[in-house]
């Protein structure tokens, strides 16, 4: 019971882990579509539709290449995102105070006016090392005359990415990756923000040089600010929901964030073990058929004494197996070219029962000699 329950939970909690990143990267679709096609291959087997089943196992030997070469990107990101063991645990994280976001939108406010452009980061839990380069370690407090020297056109950093850790600007003149898709009217630095924004849970500022607006990437989409309130609405829903804020302790994992997803992959493996586990079964077994015999190759001849009418065969094979076999169709079929008339005796072998899928085993055939007489029919008057 304890080792059923594992093994739900275990694939509960890599369903949830895929659920996130898809909805992350904007592809639930596939998760739907991924769902879709197991229960219709699951009620193929169930109900013994040997013509689908044989087809869907055909085609899930090729799913698995088709899916690597069209999803690698988000399959990158999440094994990317499934090592990040730190994001279950309970540890404080760096305090935000209220004055950085302050001090920030004052300065992205200013920026704009003087159509600067700009590139400001607040990482999320994802760790930024891996998908960004270069920058300039700084340190320095949080302020809008730091903000707006690093940005001013005439300092060697202007051009990349500012990183803001706690109320300290941990490094600037950083390079951010490019989104694999240009976006239509926007330029260089929103095609970075987005690029980060697809593979981290990065929340980003942008604001353009050349049209003076500001802008933010966040979850893989780059949204225009109309005003400043927006602004100032949308970094206090990002702290609240991925950093600390005025001193409270966030926890990274609670029973009810994204409770409707946990449910779902709960629900998904616990259906996933019954379908696989209870209904086709885990492990080998055994069951015994009475199957009828035919002859063949006896053109005017009859068979009597016969001391048989059919043979029972024991199969042996993964229950799932045996949604292949069809009941109906197995046959003794016994070629009887080389024999005279007279008495008989045949020795069954494995290769006499026909029909039988090759992920089957016949481990037992009684009674496995058979004996018969073989008597010229007489001619037709």
């Amino acid at each position: 019971m304890l080792r059923d329950m594992a093994d739900i939970l275990v694939v509960a909690v890599l369903i949830y882990a895929v659920i996130l990143l898809l909805k992350k990267t904007h592809s639930l679709f596939l998760f739907n579509g991924i769902g879709v096609l197991v229960l219709i291959y699951i009620a193929a087997r169930y109900f013994n539709l040997y013509l689908t089943s044989y087809l869907f196992s055909f085609f899930f030997g090729f799913f698995v290449i088709i899916f690597i070469v069209v999803f690698q990107r988000e399959l990158r990101r999440f094994f990317e995102w499934l090592s990040l063991w730190r994001r279950f645990s309970y540890s404080k994280r760096e305090l935000i105070p209220e004055t950085v976001s302050l001090q920030v939108i004052d300065a992205v406010e200013r920026l704009a006016l003087s159509k600067t452009g700009a590139l400001i980061v607040f990482q999320g839990e994802e760790p930024l090392d891996n998908v960004t380069g270069g920058g300039i370690a700084l340190g320095g407090r949080v302020s809008v005359p730091l903000l707006l020297s690093i940005f001013d056109t005439s300092s060697p950093g202007h051009d990349g990415a500012v990183f803001i850790q706690g109320d300290r600007v941990r490094a600037f003149g950083a390079h951010l990756p490019l989104a694999h898709h240009g976006i239509k009217n926007f330029g260089t630095r929103h095609r970075a923000a987005l690029g980060l924004s697809e593979r981290t849970d990065a929340f980003i500022i942008i604001v353009s040089e050349e049209k003076g607006t500001i802008s933010v990437a966040e979850d893989g989409e780059v949204k225009l600010i109309t005003d400043i309130d927006e602004l100032t609405a949308r970094l206090h829903d990002f702290l609240r929901t991925h950093l600390l804020e005025d001193g409270a302790e966030s926890k990274r994992w609670t029973p009810f964030v994204n409770w409707k997803e946990k449910a779902v992959a709960l629900c998904a493996s616990g259906f996933l073990w019954y379908a696989f586990v209870v209904q086709l079964g885990a492990g080998t077994i055994t069951r015994i058929y009475d199957i009828p015999i035919e002859f063949r190759s006896l053109p005017g001849y009859t068979i009597e004494n016969a001391n048989f009418n059919e043979v029972s065969v024991s199969l042996s094979g993964q229950n799932q197996d045996f949604s292949f076999l069809n009941e109906e169709r197995l046959k003794v079929s016994i070629d009887l070219s080389d024999k005279a008339d007279g008495r008989q005796k045949y020795d069954i072998i494995n290769n006499d029962i026909i029909n039988v899928p090759g992920s089957l085993s016949i481990i037992k055939i009684s009674p496995r000699t058979l004996q018969f007489t073989i008597i010229k029919s007489p001619p037709e008057q």
